[in-house]
């Protein structure tokens, strides 16, 4: 995983390249991992979340986009 990748907020818009949105929640997902004996601090999980949503959906509507094109291309 790539630890230069920057976080961004949840009111900033997703990454226009599914690979950079895409290496931005594995930023967040690696963030999230409890840390052994320590208590998480959920003020700071809870922008990481929304932050991740965001950056979910987008990824989701990528690959659905993807999958149209593929079924389309099928058909004809």
């Amino acid at each position: 995983m790539n630890t230069s990748v920057m976080i961004k907020g949840a009111n900033e818009p997703a990454p226009a390249k599914f690979a950079d949105a895409y290496a931005e929640l594995q930023a967040i997902a690696a963030k999230l991992k409890p840390e052994q004996g320590q208590i998480p601090d959920v003020d700071a999980i809870e922008p990481l979340v929304r932050r991740a949503n965001v950056l979910a959906a987008h990824c989701q509507e990528r690959i659905e986009s993807v999958r149209k094109l593929i079924g389309e291309q099928a058909l004809s």
